[in-house]
């Protein structure tokens, strides 16, 4: 059992840490898990950080591996459920959700096809324009070479 609820460990570290900068997971389990007064919640909340720092301390003398990885990995994970974090919203499969990111990728579509037809009609008038240039020069060497002559 955690000694502290998600809500308020989040709520006492935004006190402690006004900088808005969060802990790592690690240091979160550590913050819901153990008081100074009591200790540990339980004998396995204390082992399970001694494993994730342990790991922790291996993989930066060396391996590379995230915090997150490490805590998944000694805490493990389910579905929609995060070890040390709680329950995470679910993702919304909807109808209406599917039906928005249909019309989401087809105004994709629309853009990308928008953006290729606007680069071709510029390059079409650049073409024109470097054209023109090319024939005003050319007028501009036959009419020095008339005033030379």
């Amino acid at each position: 059992m955690r000694s502290k609820t998600f809500v308020t460990a989040r709520a006492e570290l935004g006190k402690t840490n006004p900088e808005g900068v969060e802990p790592d997971r690690i240091e979160f389990y550590k913050h819901t898990d153990y008081t100074s007064e009591k200790g540990w919640s339980s004998l396995e909340a204390e082992t399970h950080y001694n494993n994730m720092t342990d790991l922790k301390d291996l993989y930066t003398s060396g391996e590379s591996s995230t915090i997150d990885e490490i805590v998944d990995t000694i805490l493990g994970t389910k579905s929609g459920y995060i070890k040390g974090l709680g329950y995470v919203p679910k993702p919304n499969t909807t109808r209406s959700t599917q039906r928005r990111l249909t019309e989401l990728e087809d105004s994709l579509k629309k853009a990308k096809q928008e953006a290729v037809s606007a680069q071709l009609e510029l390059q079409n008038r650049l073409n024109a324009a470097e054209t023109v240039v090319d024939s005003q020069q050319s007028q501009i060497e036959d009419q020095q070479s008339q005033i030379q002559d």
